[in-house]
Order: structure tokens, then sequence, then C-alpha cells
């Protein structure tokens, strides 16, 4: 999920030096605040305290984390957290052989869990820098066909990032989220690396063209 007030991650005022690492068990509080500040979905105690291990609650599977700090002060002020997971139990269909992708290649995929970014650091290209350090490591990542998330359809803002940043809308799933006793449904979103298609495919939403493109994150 990604705050809504974060998603129009237009250009504005130019980010200040920032640092970037992975999530410590001694975050555990500070991502837990930013969480409930940012988000409408509210995630349980065990949640975090796999999130800060590296760990996803309830199967263990690997997690990436990534934190923006400010430099000199060490605020807090942005974070990824994406799961890698097995292709075939995700939980979404995400390879159709009718769109001609390699899905025998594609074993594993990074489900992007939360993305957001402090007030003051909004609309200035965190959210886009972050999202850009997650494709590189689902890159990175043998086997890994595609980063993927869901989006609550009523996200307007986080949508437009979403397909300015090369994802694609594959399907609506009705009632997916619960907040406040109200379901929602929600899109799920969709971005190919270059293993997952075959040769010659017109269509390219893969991270590796945009980087070579000279594609701007801030």
């Amino acid at each position: 999920m990604m705050d809504a007030a974060d998603a129009d991650d237009a250009a504005g005022d130019p980010l200040p030096a920032l640092s970037f690492r992975t999530m410590q068990v001694d975050d555990l509080e500070a991502v837990r605040s930013l969480h409930e500040e940012w988000f409408p979905v509210r995630y349980s105690t065990g949640f975090y305290d796999a999130a800060v291990r590296g760990k996803m609650v309830g199967t263990g599977e690997e997690l990436f984390s990534l934190v923006a700090e400010a430099d000199g002060t060490r605020e807090m002020v942005g974070l990824v957290t994406c799961q890698l997971t097995n292709a075939e139990t995700c939980g979404d269909v995400l390879f159709d052989p009718a769109d001609a992708f390699v899905s025998e290649q594609c074993t594993r995929v990074v489900y992007v869990l939360t993305l957001g970014s402090g007030s003051r650091y909004r609309r200035r290209g965190l959210a886009s820098e972050l999202l850009k350090r997650c494709m590189e490591r689902a890159a990175a990542e043998p086997g890994c066909g595609c980063v993927y998330l869901h989006v609550i359809t009523y996200n307007a803002a986080a949508i437009r990032f979403y397909e300015a940043n090369g994802f694609i809308r594959l399907r609506e799933i009705q009632n997916y989220y619960r907040i406040d006793g109200v379901d929602y449904a929600c899109y799920v979103y969709v971005r190919y690396l270059d293993r997952a298609r075959v040769a010659g495919e017109k269509e390219d939403t893969s991270v590796l063209a945009s980087m070579l493109a000279g594609a701007s994150f801030f």
C-alpha cells in the first residue's frame, strides 16, 4: 500500500542529502509509528516484529526493506518493504501464457507491501527513488520476473504514480481491503523485468529499459 499524499511524486524542491539502509531491529517503533501515520491499513505486531528482522510474518520468506534517512539528523523520512516470494504461490496470477511471458524463467516475484515518505519529503522524488531501488533489487534476484503490488481503487494519486513508473494494471479484486469495517476493492499492478518477456515483444515495461533510457527519478 502507498500513502495517497505521497503518491503524486512530482518534481518539487530537490531532495537533501539522504542515506539508504536496510531496516534494523532498533527501528521497530519508528517503523510502526510511520506506518500508522501513513497508511489506513493496520498491520499486526507480528508484521513489524518480522519485518525489522528481514522476514515476512507467517511465512518466514525474505523481506527486502529500505529506509531513507536524512543525513545529519538520521531522521527516518521514507521506507519501502518488499516480499521476495514464489511466483506460483504468491496468490496472484501474474504470468499468462496467452500474453507470451516466459513463465518458466520467472520462478520468483517481488511484492511491494508498503511505500511511503514523511510529509516534508513528499512530491520531491523520494518515492520514485525508493521504487527504483526496489526494481534494481528485483532485477538482481535470480529468477525474478516482475515487481507487483495492490492499490486501493480510490487512490488515484498512487495509480498515477505507478503507471508513470511503468506499471500496468492487470485486474481488479473485490473486497481486498477491510478498513474500519468497510470492504474496498483493489487493482493489481505489475512491472515485468526483461527476463519475463519473449524476445521480440514490442511493449517494454522493464526496469532495465527505463534505466538505459535515462529515466529521471527526482
